[in-house]
């Protein structure tokens, strides 16, 4: 029988330096990562204008509850550690951190000022609400509900 794998939920803003944290985790030897595994469905759903969104959506699973099936279901490679780097604005479907009980959620952030700063340059348009900083916060708070205790939150 095999070990369940231990599910990381990384949940992450924009320009939060959340791929070199991804990357971190993709170097170790017993770990498997997901890439924004929602950010399909998001573009599809929220018709956001995004260079290259087509593509996008033609290459990744745009089914929420599918995409979300496959986040509790078998790690790739049977890896004993899978980190989903999730993103909570793109978190706009039936799906939320809800549905992601038996993860370890943790939250990583970074200076508003230097987010807003790096967001700007790569954006076609840019708006304080895209940040998500409210859908964050309500995550981390559901996460604190859920366990009874504070998530890990990377600075």
């Amino acid at each position: 029988m095999t070990a369940r794998p231990i599910r990381i939920a990384m949940w992450s803003g924009p320009r939060n330096i959340s791929t070199a944290m991804m990357r971190s985790f993709g170097a170790r030897s017993n770990c498997s990562v997901s890439d924004e595994p929602f950010y399909g469905a998001y573009l599809k759903d929220s018709g956001e204008p995004q260079p290259m969104a087509d593509e996008i959506i033609a290459d990744m699973n745009c089914d929420w509850d599918e995409v979300a099936a496959t986040m509790r279901g078998p790690a790739p490679g049977g890896a004993a550690i899978w980190y989903q780097k999730h993103m909570p604005h793109h978190m706009v479907g039936p799906v939320d951190i809800r549905d992601f009980p038996d993860h370890v959620h943790a939250f990583l952030i970074r200076e508003p000022e230097r987010v807003i700063a790096s967001y700007a340059v790569k954006r076609v348009a840019v708006k304080f609400d895209d940040l998500r900083y409210d859908r964050q916060l309500e995550y981390f708070e559901r996460a604190r509900s859920q366990t009874g205790s504070v998530p890990a939150v990377i600075d």
